[in-house]
């Protein structure tokens, strides 16, 4: 009876798990079907899950003059979130293994440091005024990721995976002579790597999805991230569309809104939606062992 009953709750809970994930897709799947579709059926008719008058004529219209500037930005996102990743990478393992140390002193006195940079911070002109007058993050590559090397939850999330591992092994290290450069780069990284993908792939989102960096620090073009350039062509073709810019020299222009908004989303979320399913194991497991406190 018990064994029953805890197939059928099993049931349950995979339908449940069913029905919200196909909720989660909805949203995609209109974005995908309406960036397939025409702007007037869309307009005219709304939303569907298939295209309404199946069309690339959205993509067509992106790609016709600015297909060079969305290979660049592209090119540009992938080199921010690999040398972002792996910046943030390393300063959070490093700095999740100081507050790990059972031997060192200071390591709570450096754990509410970090956190009460999570509970205060100095504002937004504090740190523009900071970013551009003395660091010189201004129109630099490096402005686009250093700013975002250390997440607090993140550094606490590895710092509890690191806390999970038995102590023994690290005083068996010591006893044979190795320093703390040594057994964190051969043992506490080797053994800590489903929290190190759990944390990429946190990282690797924020540097994919961010455009505040380069909104706030870049004016260089060549600069532009695919999300920050998806918002200022999505900020141009809505001042086309407005009547003060609907008709110019005598002819009227009438550029893709709604599906050119699809169209966008579909290029910025494409990416990440196929890399994600690969890591998604390592994520949940990650999620899981860091959390618990240590």
């Amino acid at each position: 009876m018990q064994t029953t009953e805890n197939k059928g709750l099993l049931i349950f809970f995979y339908c449940c798990i069913a029905i919200f994930s196909a909720i989660c897709l909805v949203p995609f799947i209109l974005a995908v079907s309406g960036s397939l579709s025409t702007e007037s059926r869309i307009a005219a008719e709304g939303y569907s899950f298939w295209p309404r008058g199946f069309t690339f004529e959205t993509y067509e219209f992106l790609f016709g003059s600015k297909a060079q500037q969305i290979l660049r930005a592209y090119s540009m996102s992938v080199i921010v979130t690999v040398l972002g990743t792996v910046s943030a990478v390393l300063v959070t393992t490093a700095y999740a293994y100081v507050i790990s140390v059972k031997s060192f002193r200071l390591k709570n006195f450096f754990a509410f440091f970090a956190y009460f940079t999570m509970l205060f911070s100095g504002g937004t002109l504090p740190w523009y005024l900071l970013s551009t007058k003395y660091y010189h993050l201004g129109d630099t590559l490096i402005g686009l990721f250093i700013p975002y090397v250390l997440s607090v939850f993140l550094m606490f999330l590895m710092a509890n995976y690191f806390r999970s591992i038995p102590h023994e092994i690290v005083e068996s290290a010591q006893i044979d002579g190795a320093g703390h450069l040594r057994i964190f780069f051969s043992i506490m990284i080797p053994l800590g790597r489903v929290g190190l993908v759990t944390i990429s792939l946190f990282y690797a989102l924020q540097f994919w999805n961010d455009f505040y960096l380069p909104l706030m620090l870049v004016t260089d073009q060549k600069l532009y991230t695919i999300q920050y350039l998806m918002y200022n062509m999505m900020a141009n073709i809505q001042f086309l569309a407005s009547g003060n810019a609907a008709q110019v020299g005598g002819a009227i222009i009438a550029p893709p809104l709604e599906t050119a908004k699809m169209a966008m989303t579909c290029l910025t979320v494409l990416p990440i939606a196929i890399l994600y399913p690969f890591l998604q194991r390592f994520f949940v497991k990650g999620i899981i062992v860091g959390s618990v406190k240590g």
